[in-house]
C-alpha cells in the first residue's frame, strides 16, 4: 500500500538546479495556496525564484527549509492585491500607445498573470479572449496578428500603428462590477484610426492606489528594457549608405587638417602632404 506522507528533503544538501527546482516547486506549492485572483504562472514563477530568491540561497553554507519558506512568504506578501485582475482598476494610462511590435512584452511584462485580455487588428486578426496567467505568443495568436501588421505597413511603405487597451463587457455578462465579466481588448490603430470598436465600458469602483502603484513599477521596467534594446539595437545595427558616407568624409577632413598641422610644424614636407593627400583621396574614392 503506497504511503501518503510527504517525502522530506534534505535541503542542506540541495546545490545548484536540484536546489533551483526544490525552489520553483515550493513557491508553487504556496502559490497554489492562494486566491485565484493571485495566483501567477509557472513563466513568472520561475523568473522571481531566477531573481530573487534563488541568488540568496545559491552561496549559503547552511539551508533550512523553515528558512526558505520564510522567505517564500515574504516573497508571497509583495505579490499584487487582488484586484489587479479587475480590468475596471486599470488606468487607461499604462494601456495606450503600446507599439505594435511590443505587444507580446507588454502582455508578459506589465500585465498581472489573471487578466483576461484580447488582441484586435480588425482585418488583420483578432485573438480569442484569453488569460494571462496561461498565455502564449504563438498558441494565442498574437504573433501571427504581429507579422501582418509589419506587412501591412511595408506594402503601404508608410504608417504608425499601436496598441491601445480598453475594458469591455463580457458578451451576456452584467455592467455591475463583477471582475469576471470584463475583460482588456487591445485594439490596433494605424495612423490614430482605430482597426476595430474602441468603445470602452465603465463603472465606478472605489479608488485604489495600489493598484497604479503595481502597474507604475512593472511599466518602469518594462520602459527600462526598450531603453537597453534599444542601445544594443544602436550599436550592432549596421550603417545607412547616408551615415557611412557622412562618417567617412569627417573622417578625410580630419586627416588631411591634421597633415597641414604637421607642415606647418615642418614635420613633413609639403611635397609628403601632396602624396599623402592623394592617397588618402584615392582611398575615399575607392569606399
Amino acid at each position: 500500500m503506497a504511503s501518503n506522507k510527504k517525502k522530506i528533503v534534505n535541503v542542506s544538501e540541495l546545490k545548484g538546479i536540484k536546489l533551483y527546482n526544490f525552489l520553483v516547486k515550493e513557491l508553487g506549492e504556496a502559490n497554489n495556496k492562494l486566491p485565484n485572483q493571485q495566483k501567477i504562472g509557472a513563466t513568472k514563477r520561475r523568473k522571481i525564484v531566477s531573481d530573487l530568491i534563488y541568488p540568496k540561497f545559491k552561496a549559503k553554507e547552511k539551508l533550512s527549509l523553515r528558512e526558505i519558506r520564510t522567505d517564500i512568504r515574504r516573497v508571497v506578501k509583495t505579490l499584487p492585491p487582488k484586484e489587479i485582475c479587475n480590468p475596471l482598476y486599470l488606468s487607461e494610462a499604462y494601456l495606450a500607445f503600446v507599439e505594435y511590435y511590443e505587444i507580446d512584452n507588454h502582455i508578459r511584462t506589465v500585465l498581472p498573470d489573471c487578466l483576461d485580455v484580447r488582441v484586435n487588428a480588425g482585418s488583420l486578426g483578432k485573438t480569442r479572449v484569453f488569460n494571462t496567467r496561461n498565455y502564449s505568443y504563438y498558441g494565442d495568436g498574437v504573433r501571427k496578428i504581429t507579422e501582418n501588421i509589419r506587412e501591412d505597413l511595408a506594402k503601404n511603405q508608410s504608417g504608425m500603428a499601436y496598441f491601445s487597451g480598453v475594458v469591455k463587457l463580457k458578451y451576456g455578462k452584467k455592467n455591475n462590477g463583477n471582475p469576471d465579466n470584463y475583460f482588456v481588448e487591445y485594439i490596433l490603430y494605424i495612423n490614430d484610426k482605430p482597426e476595430a470598436n474602441d468603445e470602452s465600458v465603465s463603472f465606478d469602483l472605489p479608488a485604489t492606489d495600489q493598484i497604479n502603484d503595481y502597474l507604475a513599477g512593472k511599466f518602469k521596467e518594462l520602459q527600462k528594457e526598450k531603453r537597453k534594446r534599444k542601445r544594443i539595437a544602436k550599436k550592432t545595427a549596421p550603417k545607412k549608405p547616408a551615415e557611412e558616407k557622412k562618417e567617412l568624409n569627417a573622417a578625410v577632413r580630419n586627416a588631411i587638417k591634421s597633415l597641414q598641422q604637421l607642415v606647418k610644424k615642418k614635420v613633413i614636407t609639403k611635397a609628403q602632404f601632396e602624396k599623402q593627400k592623394k592617397s588618402i583621396l584615392a582611398f575615399k574614392n575607392k569606399k
